[in-house]
């Protein structure tokens, strides 16, 4: 495995965006206090929050444990993402993805769900990264088109191409 995340050097996962630890790395000293708080390799990490300036994020380990760890500490560790904002998905490529999490406010939830996208359905998506990003929802006979902000708040996983 290897750390998947994408190629833009300003990138940032967003809350709700998981990854699975690969590898801790081997002298770096945020791996060793992380093995020796009992988050090894394997282990699923979920961005609960960003700080207000975005360097420092709260995530979730394995069993509710929360930590702040900064944005070079994360990316220091080799991890497999495995949820990203449908925004993001390019290096994933096209295929399909499932919705885990719609995280706008009531309104963009509301008419997202009255588009088809809900928790649990799986998109298609042809050309990622083009915009607006053109989606297909499982059973639906209509493609919708999404702008970048609507996309960075639908978060999926990859299901196969």
């Amino acid at each position: 495995m290897m750390n998947n995340r994408p190629n833009d050097p300003y990138w940032r996962p967003v809350p709700g965006s998981e990854c699975l630890i690969a590898d801790l790395g081997d002298e770096n000293p945020t791996a060793q206090r992380l093995a020796q708080m009992g988050i090894l390799p394997g282990t699923r990490l979920r961005v609960v929050r960003l700080a207000p300036l975005g360097d420092t994020l709260e995530v979730e380990a394995g069993q509710g444990e929360l930590l702040a760890l900064r944005q070079e500490e994360l990316d220091a560790l080799a991890c497999e993402y495995l949820v990203l904002p449908l925004s993001q998905v390019e290096k994933w490529g096209p295929g399909s993805y499932r919705v885990k999490v719609l995280s706008g406010g009531h309104s963009f939830r509301a008419r997202m769900e009255g588009n088809g996208l809900v928790a649990g359905r799986v998109l298609k998506v042809e050309r990622p990264g083009q915009w607006p990003l053109a989606v297909n929802p499982e059973g639906s006979s209509r493609s919708l088109s999404l702008g970048r902000g609507e996309a960075k708040k639908v978060l999926v996983e990859w299901v196969g191409g």
